[in-house]
């Protein structure tokens, strides 16, 4: 997204503060990196798939430490490391991390080789409810993707008695979750976790439904539980990478170009008529729309939406 330069210089005081604004208490960022290769740790702004930079800082001693406007409005912000070898050869993305800042200290440990699951947030409550969340989060999606192929295989069998229980314990398993994230994001009202945890609410897939029919009523109903009208969710990847989801639910295999282009206006309709009325949202989730249909080559689905 190409930024005008009243936004550059809003982000770059939001983030960093001005000399003008000496006596204004700030927070502080700490991390403690094992393994940091000899180069700048990178801080910036997440906005979408968009990461404006605003800081570096060497790593003195395993340690660096940025400063962050105790005024600054809640976001995600984003740590780069470096390129490990591995990805410097295959041009994979640097290591990095994503962090909450809402008002508050954040010290983490951590090592350079694997950011996120080694890390150990130190202190900040926002980073250890989201962190806490997020590893709850894939153990329950392993479990549930290991028991959607278990039940998928016996229906295939003809072994009804099995996959009828096994059926009713993958939709109690994702109803249970459900209610989880729920009361997750209620008991914790006020934090911006929180409302990066009702975000990865979706809705059920009926096991005793087939698998084509699983997706087709993912497609229809994915988005029912997202609220479009927090602006303030334009400040992480939220929105975006719920679209991100969204969407690949449309990219089947084997389509022609004409059925895929058809199959991602239905999924662009769908997304334009639950932002619509929230103009700040339409207009941003409009933006990430065009760059990614741009990359795909898509020139009948950018018409679509810039005529929306």
């Amino acid at each position: 997204m190409n930024k005008s330069f009243a936004s550059i210089m809003a982000l770059g005081l939001l983030l960093l503060g001005v000399s003008g604004q000496g006596q204004a208490q700030n927070n502080t960022l700490t991390v403690k990196i094992s393994n940091q290769p000899d180069n700048p740790v990178i801080l910036g702004w997440v906005e979408g798939d968009n990461f404006t930079k605003t800081d570096s800082a060497s790593a003195v001693n395993g340690q660096v430490q940025f400063s962050l406007p105790e005024k600054a409005a809640p976001a995600v912000l984003r740590l780069v490391f470096g390129l490990t070898p591995y990805a410097r050869i295959m041009k994979e993305d640097p290591q990095q991390l994503d962090l909450i800042f809402n008002k508050e200290d954040i010290e983490v440990e951590l090592s350079f080789k694997d950011p996120v699951n080694s890390l150990k947030v130190i202190r900040s409550e926002e980073n250890r409810l989201w962190y806490d969340f997020m590893r709850r989060q894939m153990e329950y999606e392993n479990a549930l993707s290991l028991m959607e192929k278990e039940v998928d295989l016996l229906w295939q069998k003809n072994d009804s008695a099995k996959a009828i229980q096994t059926a009713d314990e993958f939709n109690r398993l994702q109803m249970d979750w459900d209610l989880r994230v729920a009361q997750t994001a209620q008991q914790n009202q006020g934090t911006f976790a929180a409302k990066l945890i009702a975000l990865k609410r979706k809705p059920m897939a009926d096991a005793f439904l087939s698998k084509e029919e699983r997706k087709e009523s993912l497609q229809k109903n994915f988005l029912d539980p997202v609220d479009f009208s927090d602006e303030s969710l334009i400040r992480s990847s939220a929105y975006t990478d719920k679209i991100f989801d969204y969407l690949v639910l449309f990219n089947q295999p084997g389509l022609s170009q004409e059925q895929r282009s058809a199959a991602y206006l239905k999924a662009v309709d769908n997304v334009l008529s639950k932002t619509a009325g929230a103009p700040k949202v339409d207009a941003f989730i409009k933006t990430y729309l065009l760059h990614g249909f741009e990359i795909l080559g898509m020139n009948d689905v950018r018409e679509y939406i810039k005529s929306k």
